[in-house]
């Protein structure tokens, strides 16, 4: 199996800016990114390797100078810019899943390029992820999964795993964002491709400081309550009703859909929106 793409560099791990303007910055790795480096990669003085600090996205080329301590030079990578600095965001609102379902769906979600997943309860939820400690035990759990398909994908920041809300909370808490509701009853409802061309008239400047959701409903479908809270913002403009046709898909087959379309389908569109727009500014 391929090794990591990038490394994080972590809670475990120790970054020392000496100068204070990025011009002298060590890295003391931690016990488990030490182990990595000399032990499984036999990393030797002058071998380097990419890093990224994962909350801001920042990217690194770190050289080991020591192997006893472990230590490395930090150099910015100036000419790689991170997905965290680009809008809009890419968000899930979702129905938890049975079993390993959801383990799977992370993994992808992490790869495509998807920056918040939000867990919600609605009526007709089969998984009913607790709050308080229950919740915290799988958040350590999906945290690590988070961490390791990110660095064998390359992926220099972190996807967040927000604690569940109710479906009500999760829309009244980000009323600013669009959402795309993925709903099994296609009557007056978009296709995928219509509800991207929609998306793409909404001048670039619209989606400075937004997230753009994928919502997907539980197994047993929306319930007539949850249809009422979701028919608000439609009818706002902020919610676009999307189908994918007649047949009716598994929870994991939704999620992964959802995940997909949003990940390797609208926001390359976007993206090459803004960079024709960006060329013709130049």
């Amino acid at each position: 199996m391929a090794g990591p793409k990038i490394f994080w560099i972590d809670q475990g791990d120790r970054v020392e800016d000496l100068a204070g303007d990025s011009s002298n910055i060590s890295l003391y790795p931690g016990r488990e990114l030490s182990r990595h480096l000399l032990s499984s990669l036999r990393a030797k003085e002058g071998d380097s390797f990419p890093f990224s600090d994962p909350e801001t996205g920042t990217i690194y080329r770190g050289t080991l100078v020591s192997r006893e301590p472990c230590s490395l030079k930090l150099d910015i990578e100036s000419g790689r810019i991170s997905r965290k600095h680009f809008f809009p965001r890419l968000g899930i609102v979702f129905s938890p899943l049975k079993g390993d379902s959801f383990s799977e769906a992370l993994s992808m979600a992490v790869m495509a390029g998807i920056d918040i997943l939000q867990p919600v309860i609605s009526d007709r939820s089969i998984v009913r992820w607790p709050e308080g400690d229950g919740w915290a035990s799988k958040a350590k759990r999906f945290a690590g999964i988070v961490r390791e398909k990110s660095q064998l994908a390359g992926r220099a920041t972190r996807m967040r795993i927000a604690s569940p809300l109710s479906l009500r909370e999760s829309l009244k808490n980000r009323a600013s964002d669009v959402f795309l509701w993925f709903d099994e009853d296609p009557v007056g409802a978009l296709d995928p491709m219509k509800a991207i061309d929609s998306l793409r008239r909404f001048p670039i400047q619209f989606w400075e400081q937004k997230t753009i959701w994928s919502v997907v409903g539980p197994e047993g479908g929306w319930s007539p309550r949850d249809r009422d809270f979701l028919r608000d913002p439609e009818e706002k403009g902020s919610v676009f009703r999307i189908s994918l046709g007649e047949r009716i898909f598994s929870g994991e087959m939704a999620l992964l859909t959802a995940i997909l379309f949003l990940g390797t389908f609208l926001a390359p569109a976007l993206s090459r929106d803004r960079q024709i727009l960006q060329a013709g500014e130049g």
